[in-house]
């Protein structure tokens, strides 16, 4: 059966100013960039050492069409240096750090809407 998931896509308007944000503001790497079509590349993009990856596809195309809080949730191990660090590359979080009974939560935007949680443990 299964073993993995091995991408999700979110939808962007603009590939190259897509890849720049996750990139250099979110700090991913770039995993693949190979074109799809003439209008259109396979971009795929990663924290260091994640097994699972975001396409980001062409809203309308292979990005589809959806808008607003996507469902991914992203992990990790400091989410107050995590906010500290997305705030300071100019990243806006649409919802700030807070402690929940089921751990601490935070969300964010990327450049087309996309919206992400960010999620750790409660200590």
């Amino acid at each position: 059966m299964f073993t993995k998931i091995g991408s999700v896509g979110v939808g962007v308007s603009d590939q190259d100013k897509a890849l720049d944000f996750y990139v250099n503001k979110l700090g991913f790497d770039k995993i693949d960039d190979q074109p799809m079509s003439e209008t259109e590349r396979w971009i795929a993009v990663a924290p260091a050492g994640a097994q699972t990856y975001i396409v980001l596809g062409l809203r309308g195309q292979s990005g589809g069409d959806k808008t607003g809080f996507t469902g991914y949730i992203m992990h990790t191990d400091d989410i107050e240096q995590t906010c500290q660090t997305l705030k300071a590359r100019g990243v806006t979080l649409s919802k700030e750090l807070s402690t929940e009974p089921w751990g601490k939560w935070a969300q964010f935007t990327d450049p087309d809407g996309n919206e992400f949680g960010i999620w750790a443990p409660a200590q």
